[in-house]
């Protein structure tokens, strides 16, 4: 620390004056007054002023930077763990910011004496070296696992002695330990440019340039202490704020590439996402697509299956009947046969349109556009009708089940208005048990004689009237008398 002091001219005599200064320190830390210099005040006042900007202000600018820096580092670190350069740029720092305020500190700090002091200079010292060689090298991606362990058992060792060492070793094995701690910096300062011409980085780069530049400014600066100390220059001051900006860009170069490196894979992510849906999307219209043409193939197969076995069976009946038939058919005959095969052609149109329809919700939704249709006929031809349906399902049936029923209702309705005379009706559905479902149509006409009717194969409606519950697995019941007729569905339902 330049200290100044302004003695009176009438405190001076003529001739020689002497003036004594009682400097109270450590021998073994070569303490002393320094280099000295006497003169007028205003000579003298401007070296003074150079000598503080240079061993003051400059220090404290590089300690405060230093410290801005290990901040910036640790933070940038801790988010990302991944970037070991940041970790040891971190230690770095710390440890210059802490050796630095050793330095610039005048009294010894948190009550420590001047040799502890000395200790703890000469560690901080020490590992500050040993990070700096690891934070250049990871600047580079480089590893040396058996001279990074080397270098950390010496300065474990040294660190051991340093705390232990008697106090009258100090004054040669502090010197000792600058010169290793040096020795290893100047080290790294020779080879790291090696090292940067083999990976050809800017940071990498920049980074050698800032060590061969401490190399020129070191030999310069000990030419000068051990020449002339006192009308010599010393640079070492001035390369600290100009050391700390090269860093800064050092780091910011390696930032900005992380974060160009984050941009492109978000990039490339994006595109390969975009490109993963565009396939996704094109193979799921391909699917689709093939679904569709699957769907359609199987409902033409399924058309075609229908066509032959139900109305190609009744062609070939019908063709065989025509042809082993010994004598002429008649009119009512043929019309049989037509019906019939107009019955079959609808039950497979219904077939294939009952896969696109839902089930009602009700029984009574179920049943009422058929009630609609043949109360209107009823109350024209003075016929009384009762429909009884229940509230809701109990097992709700299939969509074709529903369709089934509802031709078997018309077509027993239909009759009734064609052939029985009745004068009332009944229609019900209702559930004997929980897994059957019945439906009746009563009428009060004047009957038929059933077995004779389905022995002559001339009644079109009850042969499509149990082609169609067979389809679904029901049972049909007729019995018919004078008076009274009963059409009875049986379906034992499975729940679904």
């Amino acid at each position: 620390m330049p200290r100044y002091w302004n003695i009176p001219a009438s405190a001076l005599q003529q001739g020689e004056n002497i003036i004594w200064i009682r400097v109270v320190a450590v021998t073994t830390q070569s303490s002393g007054i320094g280099h000295v210099l006497l003169g007028d005040s205003s000579q003298i006042m401007p070296k003074y002023q150079k000598f503080w900007h240079e061993q003051r202000v400059l220090l404290f600018f590089n300690l405060i930077a230093s410290l801005v820096l290990t901040i910036v580092a640790l933070l940038v670190w801790l988010f990302r763990r991944k970037e070991h350069m940041f970790g040891w740029f971190t230690l770095t720092s710390l440890f210059w910011v802490l050796f630095i305020t050793t330095v610039v500190t005048t009294e010894p700090l948190f009550g420590f004496s001047t040799l502890q002091i000395a200790r703890i200079n000469i560690i901080l010292f020490l590992y500050f070296c040993l990070c700096f060689c690891l934070y250049a090298w990871r600047i580079a991606h480089r590893t040396f696992p058996r001279i990074e362990k080397s270098l950390l058992i010496l300065a474990i060792t040294n660190t051991i002695i340093a705390i232990f060492v008697p106090d009258s070793s100090l004054q040669w094995f502090l010197p000792l330990c600058f010169f290793i701690a040096t020795f290893i910096l100047f080290a790294n300062f020779l080879t790291f440019p090696f090292i940067a011409i083999k990976v050809k980085q800017t940071e990498s780069t920049l980074l050698a340039i800032i060590f061969i530049f401490y190399l020129v400014i070191t030999i310069h600066d000990l030419n000068v202490l051990l020449t002339s100390p006192a009308q010599g220059q010393m640079l070492f001051y001035y390369t600290s704020p100009l050391t700390t900006l090269l860093i800064a860009i050092i780091l910011a170069i390696r930032l900005t590439k992380n974060v160009k490196h984050i941009e492109k894979f978000n990039k490339i992510l994006n595109d390969t996402v975009i490109k993963a849906q565009n396939d996704l999307t094109t193979s799921l219209n391909q699917q689709h697509q093939l679904e569709l043409e699957n769907t359609k193939l199987q409902e033409r197969m399924s058309l075609a299956h229908d066509l032959h076995d139900s109305l190609g069976s009744s062609l070939v009946r019908s063709i065989a009947m025509i042809d082993q038939s010994r004598d002429n058919l008649t009119n009512p005959q043929f019309l049989s046969m037509l019906k019939l095969l107009r019955n079959d052609l609808r039950q497979i149109i219904d077939s294939g349109s009952s896969s696109g329809t839902k089930t009602p919700e009700t029984p009574k939704i179920w049943g009422a556009e058929i009630r609609y249709r043949f109360e209107q006929i009823f109350d024209e031809l003075e016929i009384e009708s009762i429909w009884l349906f229940p509230d809701q399902w109990q097992n709700q049936p299939l969509t074709l089940e529903c369709l089934t029923y509802l031709r078997v209702i018309e077509e027993t309705l239909t009759n009734i208005l064609k052939h029985s005379q009745a004068k009332n009706v009944r229609v019900e559905l209702f559930y004997p048990d929980c897994q059957s479902l019945v439906i009746e149509i009563e009428d009060d006409g004047i009957g038929f004689d059933v077995a004779a009717a389905i022995q002559s194969g001339i009644s079109v409606g009850l042969r499509s009237m149990q082609v169609r519950l067979e389809k679904i697995q029901a049972n049909l019941d007729i019995q018919s008398q004078r008076g009274k007729t009963l059409i009875r569905v049986v379906k034992r339902q499975t729940t679904l």
